[in-house]
């Protein structure tokens, strides 16, 4: 996470001409939208008006959202439980000149999905890695950025690796946190590599796999390997950042069938990223959008099939 220190205010215009022309534009897009929903949905499993997230978040003027912690998306200081991060801030835009309140609820990689089903939270705003089998379960967004994948992290000075098809070797163990993406990219596309598969709650510890000689490499998303290339510059360097092996989109999650309240999110997304809101938040925090990219696998390779 970076230490710049500028506010939310500069980033945005002023308020109230923000809040007037964001409520405009949201009112204007779901209008629409409503124009070419298909008739009689509400019998195939789909969410009443009455019933919709957004209704209720309307009448109790509260955002109810799930997250995980994944820095510098969402930080929770260990001392005041207070959270910050891209994803508060986000968060925060749409809350507030929609002129609500945001309710943070704490949920976990395994329970996110029951958790949503179960109405505990009305939305994710982390970016959650959008994937087929996940498809099935919840809805998405659209994208707010695609999420690079299977960079590395090896020991200093490491030089053996200088494109991804080097790892597909006999003689290299990679290591991966077991049931993420960079897992299923090392199974799908470097058969040859011994895998390591680390059943961890902390990516940390698979990083920490290569320092202490056990892997060659670690496999991980983008911002996962700056972070702890940053942290351990003098002992690790970070492979495939700038131009990441794959890419994957990654949006708000929300409930299915839910339409009014999903297309409230997509314009929202719209216009915070049509002011330029979305690129000031990858600056503040440094992070790697590939927004401008929109090519989910750059190397031609299978996508990964699982995500965190």
């Amino acid at each position: 996470m970076t230490k710049d220190k500028f506010m939310a205010s500069e980033i945005v215009p002023s308020p109230k001409k923000f809040k007037v022309n964001i409520l405009l534009y949201v009112t204007f897009f779901l209008a629409v939208c409503g124009l070419f929903l298909p008739r009689g949905r509400q019998d195939q499993g789909t969410v009443s008006g009455a019933e919709s997230a957004l209704g209720r978040i309307q009448q109790s003027k509260t955002l109810r959202i799930g997250y995980e912690g994944y820095p510098p998306y969402t930080i929770k200081n260990p001392t005041s439980d207070e959270l910050s991060g891209y994803s508060v801030d986000l968060a925060s835009h749409i809350a507030k000149e929609a002129g609500w309140s945001v309710q943070w609820i704490q949920t976990s990689p395994d329970t996110k999905v029951p958790d949503m089903q179960a109405g505990k939270f009305d939305v994710m705003v982390e970016p959650i890695f959008e994937t087929i089998p996940r498809a099935a379960r919840v809805s998405f967004t659209r994208p707010y950025a695609y999420f690079g994948y299977a960079a590395g992290i090896v020991r200093k000075g490491d030089k053996r690796f200088q494109k991804i098809d080097d790892l597909n070797k006999s003689g290299v163990t990679i290591a991966v946190r077991s049931g993420y993406t960079d897992q299923s990219y090392a199974e799908q596309n470097l058969a040859l590599a011994n895998k390591r598969a680390m059943n961890v709650t902390d990516i940390n510890q698979v990083f920490l796999d290569v320092l202490s000689g056990n892997s060659d490499i670690a496999l991980a998303d983008v911002e996962q390997v700056k972070a702890f290339a940053k942290a351990h510059a003098s002992q690790v360097d970070a492979l495939f950042v700038d131009n990441p092996p794959a890419l994957t989109p990654a949006g708000f999650m929300l409930k299915q069938g839910d339409f009014s309240f999903y297309n409230f999110l997509n314009a929202a997304i719209d216009y915070l990223e049509s002011n330029g809101i979305l690129d000031q938040l990858d600056r503040k925090y440094n992070v790697s959008a590939f927004r401008e990219k929109r090519t989910l696998v750059p190397s031609g390779r299978g996508a990964a099939s699982v995500a965190p």
